[in-house]
């Protein structure tokens, strides 16, 4: 009877929870989409109204708690039923009801928002609130699941075939996504194709750069790692080979998750549900197709190769671990800001080890030359080599975080003359959200292992003080850009290592609570990571463009299937733009149509950017022979003829080609004016082209 109450008055706090949550149209937003709102608030027995530009949703508390109580009983039947595979009745609706219970925390604080001056706190609940849904749901389904640890049988080894599928059909679906946004000429040619454009002019004799740049790329970035895909992209030429091997790097992350996991756990379900987390993590997702649908970084080529870093050096195994840190560093310069501290992490960890293991004390050396490395290789990529491509220039992104600084020196200043202004900058309510964005789809089981989590510490840091936009809790880089790409796996190394036995640090008080009250976060590997699998896969749900996210089937969300997914009449009209310039051609375009001109002669951009390659000057190189204005694209300011610039200031140099793409493309062509050659005149000093015939 105390179990029945516990659930009953557990499913009242929820439902109002629910209720609260679907009707604040600020809320609601940030879950889904509208349509997918409709959906499941018709199914709680409410209904949706749009007025204007505005939804207004009716939904009673009451018809929320009755098909709460529905979804509870039919969740209980098999354990009400005494299936031996489940809890008994009673118990599991004891840990149901306790974790709707804790919905209530959400509610007082939602609350008390209002009492909170400038609206932080409201603005944190919104932009959390799919988190919180996404959390609940987790821990209610793995509320239900049986408790305490069974021995895995030595002949039954089929996690590693399921997880070979589940990787199989990551790639698959991740290449499938990036192709359909080619095809649509949704890719943007600056941060994603331009790695594309790099191999082709390297293996082209142009250097190794896109005309995006203002030399080498090296003035850049120190990103060399897509250039071991020369003699791929040697035999297929094109884009999607580089999307293809991004998709791979992602996905075979999970083999080393699984590995470290075994290692740690000895349990191999356990590791299945970690490795598995992996491919649902949706910060990893935004590393494959960012918000701004940026879909390829090389970033992402190294990650597998710092995961297989870390898992050789913690195993001794440094000549090995060595050339994977080296290969990872050439992915970017900052991933020495991870892999340095990852150095020291290790240096502890076998410290700690000396006497016990042999080759701890060698390791640990090891370690210390890898920290040291790191720090001398960072501080020289920001402060001399890069600023050498730049013609001296500071590095591009000093600029990212606002008024701390313009440069590194500028930075470091800050830091020491005003520590406040830098600590006031960092702790902050968008710091926490990133916590919050980072930790939950995890489950939070990285931080059992604060020595191994230490090591993303200064990129978190760094990523904190970033400042793209106003610096505002709204202003977000993470986790839907690429910037957190070093960090994850740390996260997920100190994760596998979280499912190792935690007795040693936790009281016998807190396991007891944990496992009498909602069976999530629990010192049994296997519960401890299907509970970080369940979390997520729920905030997947909320959360992700991959097809596990409702964005991806609502037809009213911009990164929805039928928006990006279905190629439209602007992109069907490509060939008719590309049977208009010659293969020798120097062409300028604007974006998204830019990414398919990379193998032209010379392929500028056409934008309001200033550009090294036209001096930094406004208008298109002087050699440029065709400009093609995709009028269509997001960005577009021309929409017509009229509207060029060139035809305006200099209408005798361009012609305006016949449009054969029903006005979705503009395409000019320079008109080389021949200079006149002097004739000589007639005997009688005539001019020959005016003298009459006698």
């Amino acid at each position: 009877m105390k179990d029945a109450g516990i659930l009953v008055f557990g499913a009242a706090v929820f439902s109002a929870f629910l209720q609260t949550t679907l009707s604040a149209p600020e809320l609601a937003n940030s879950l889904w989409p509208a349509d997918i709102h409709q959906i499941i608030v018709e199914f709680l027995g409410g209904s949706v109204q749009k007025v204007g530009n505005q939804i207004i949703t009716s939904l009673a508390w009451s018809a929320v708690l009755i098909r709460t109580m529905m979804c509870a009983v039919l969740a209980l039947l098999p354990a009400i039923a005494g299936t031996r595979s489940v809890n008994s009745g009673s118990e599991a609706a004891n840990r149901l009801g306790r974790v709707w219970l804790a919905s209530g925390i959400w509610l007082i604080s939602w609350g008390l928002a209002p009492l909170i001056p400038n609206d932080l706190w409201t603005t944190f609940h919104i932009l959390t609130s799919p988190f919180w849904i996404a959390g609940f749901a987790a821990a209610s389904f793995c509320s239900l699941l049986p408790t305490g640890g069974r021995a895995e049988a030595p002949n039954r080894n089929w996690q590693p075939y399921v997880l070979g599928i589940a990787i199989l059909t990551w790639i698959a679906t991740s290449f499938w996504m990036n192709e359909r946004l080619y095809a649509g000429l949704w890719i943007p040619h600056g941060d994603s194709a331009m790695y594309e454009e790099h191999l082709w002019n390297t293996w082209h004799g142009k250097g190794f750069r896109s005309y995006l740049d203002q030399g080498l790329f090296l003035g850049e970035h120190i990103q060399v790692i897509h250039l071991l895909l020369l003699p791929l992209h040697m035999i297929w030429p094109s884009h999607l080979m580089l999307e293809l091997v991004e998709s791979i790097s992602l996905a075979i992350c999970a083999v080393p998750v699984y590995r470290m996991a075994v290692r740690y756990s000895g349990i191999r379900t356990a590791a299945f549900w970690l490795a598995a987390t992996w491919l649902l993590y949706f910060p990893m997702h935004y590393l494959d197709i960012a918000i701004d649908l940026k879909t390829l970084r090389p970033s992402c080529y190294g990650l597998p190769f710092l995961f297989w870093g870390i898992d050789l050096a913690e195993r001794h195994r440094w000549r090995l671990a060595i050339p994977c840190f080296l290969v990872a560093m050439s992915a970017q310069e900052d991933f020495a800001l991870i892999i340095g501290p990852v150095g020291l992490s290790l240096w502890w960890i076998h410290r700690q080890s000396i006497g016990i293991d042999p080759a701890a004390r060698q390791s640990s050396r090891w370690s210390l030359g890898v920290l040291l490395f790191s720090v001398i290789y960072l501080l020289a990529a920001v402060t001399v080599i890069i600023p050498a491509f730049r013609g001296g220039a500071v590095v591009h992104y000093s600029r990212y975080f606002g008024d701390l600084g313009n440069s590194p020196g500028d930075l470091i200043r800050t830091t020491l003359r005003d520590p406040l202004k830098v600590l006031g900058q960092f702790a902050s309510w968008r710091t926490l959200f990133y916590v919050a964005a980072l930790s939950v789809p995890a489950g939070f089981l990285f931080f059992r292992s604060p020595v191994r989590l230490a090591a993303a510490a200064g990129t978190f840091v760094m990523l904190s003080l970033i400042q793209l936009g106003d610096g505002s809790i709204a202003d977000m880089v993470v986790p839907y850009h690429h910037f957190h790409a070093p960090m994850l796996p740390v996260l997920f190394w100190a994760a596998a290592a979280g499912l190792s036995s935690v007795s040693s640090v936790q009281s016998k008080h807190f396991q007891a609570w944990v496992q009498n009250s909602c069976n999530c976060w629990s010192p049994e590997p296997v519960q401890a990571a299907r509970f970080a699998f369940a979390c997520g896969l729920m905030t997947c749900i909320v959360s992700s463009m991959m097809p596990v996210g409702t964005a991806f089937w609502s037809r009213d969300s911009r990164t929805g299937y039928s928006k990006l997914f279905v190629p439209g009449k602007r992109a069907e009209m490509l060939p008719r733009v590309l049977n208009q310039l010659p293969a020798d051609a120097r062409v300028a375009s604007t974006d998204y149509i830019h990414t398919r001109l990379t193998h032209f002669e010379r392929s500028y951009d056409y934008s309001e950017y200033l550009r090294a390659v036209n001096d930094y000057q406004p208008g298109v190189p002087q050699d440029t022979d065709y400009i093609v204005l995709d009028t269509q694209h997001p960005y577009s300011q021309i929409r017509q003829v009229a509207d060029v610039p060139e035809l305006q200031q200099q209408p005798e140099e361009w012609e305006v080609l016949p449009d054969v793409t029903e006005g979705f493309f503009i395409v000019l062509k320079r008109v080389r004016i021949k200079k006149a050659v002097a004739k000589p005149a007639l005997r009688d000093g005539s001019d020959p082209e005016t003298a009459r015939p006698q």
